[in-house]
């Protein structure tokens, strides 16, 4: 069964980590940690000192890498490589190790899309995923998958996914409003049919037709997100997984205003496996707060994705807990 290791003790959970990255990735001369340096303004983003202590067990085991993000679609500093990288090593990122903010890819034709995975990933001796746990509106909460799905890929990728998410109305809306009430944008509204406002492509409503009467563009926006971070993976030469339960927003770092906690901290989790841990951080932290805080605040619970980057192949659900 899967292993993922929980700690609510940084030192101790760190002592844990140093064998684990040791195996993973010995051999190895450059690794990529793929990591979100969060929107400018965002107060409860990553920051250097956080994953210091983690650069410090790799400059300890001589294992050689460099800090990875990929550009955004939407209006900010972060939507190139120029001055995504600007703005990283003006927050401090450069004091831990090389920036590299790259949109330069290979092509991999996934079910669904051709996904346009990050060039700078595929070439690296080895990945380290960093994911800080919050929620998200299209996801529900973004994680590790998230991480990778969105992360890993190009800005064209980025928007093929939300747009292929996109609802399609196809006939035969009865005016239950199941919609309207599942939309976490609170833009879609229902007269005759249903009118969708502004749109990320997070699929919500045409989960929860009754009638089946909206469709996806392409298919589920879980769907493809999970395709993608699952075609990341494929490429890349090893790979290993860390969460901090930490900073808990309801929306995510890719906001200057990621909006209030949602739930406690809940300490740090690491695994091979991205559906493993992404599942155990879900249930710690609902099960610390005693109610589904991601589908309460962002109308889903975020299990979804998990459940299809399982059937993409990126690890099981059923998974043994070991505390640190």
């Amino acid at each position: 069964m899967t292993i993922v290791y929980h700690s609510k003790n940084y030192n101790k959970f760190l002592k844990k980590i140093k064998e684990e990255l040791e195996r993973t990735f010995k051999g190895c001369k450059r690794i990529a940690i793929k990591i979100h340096f969060g929107e400018p303004g965002n107060k409860t983003a990553f920051t250097p000192q956080d994953i210091k202590p983690v650069t410090n067990l790799l400059k300890d085991l001589d294992i050689g890498f460099f800090l990875f993000d990929s550009p955004v679609v939407y209006h900010s500093l972060r939507n190139n490589p120029k001055t995504y990288k600007k703005y990283a090593a003006e927050k401090g990122w450069s004091a831990l190790g090389e920036i590299v903010i790259s949109n330069d890819f290979v092509i991999v034709k996934g079910k669904n899309l051709k996904y346009e995975v990050c060039k700078p990933l595929v070439e690296a001796d080895g990945v380290l995923v960093i994911s800080h746990i919050k929620g998200h509106a299209c996801s529900g909460f973004g994680g590790a998958i998230k991480n990778l799905g969105m992360g890993a890929v190009t800005k064209k990728t980025k928007k093929a996914i939300h747009d292929g998410g996109m609802p399609v109305y196809k006939g035969g809306c009865v005016q239950c409003g199941e919609c309207e009430k599942a939309c976490p944008l609170d833009t879609l509204k229902v007269k005759d049919k249903p009118i969708f406002g502004e749109c990320y492509g997070c699929s919500n409503c045409i989960y929860v037709c009754p009638q089946n009467a909206i469709k996806p563009k392409v298919n589920y926006f879980d769907t493809l997100l999970a395709e993608s971070a699952s075609i990341a993976e494929t490429k890349f030469k090893k790979i290993y997984y860390i969460s901090f339960l930490k900073n808990i927003t309801k929306e995510c770092d890719c906001g200057s205003n990621p909006g209030k906690i949602i739930a406690k901290d809940s300490g740090y989790l690491a695994s091979k496996y991205a559906v493993a841990i992404d599942m155990a951080a879900y249930n710690i932290i609902t099960k610390n707060s005693s109610e589904d805080v991601f589908l309460k605040f962002n109308k889903k619970s975020g299990v979804e994705q998990v459940k299809e980057a399982e059937k993409f192949g990126m690890g099981s659900s059923k998974y043994k807990l070991k505390e640190i």
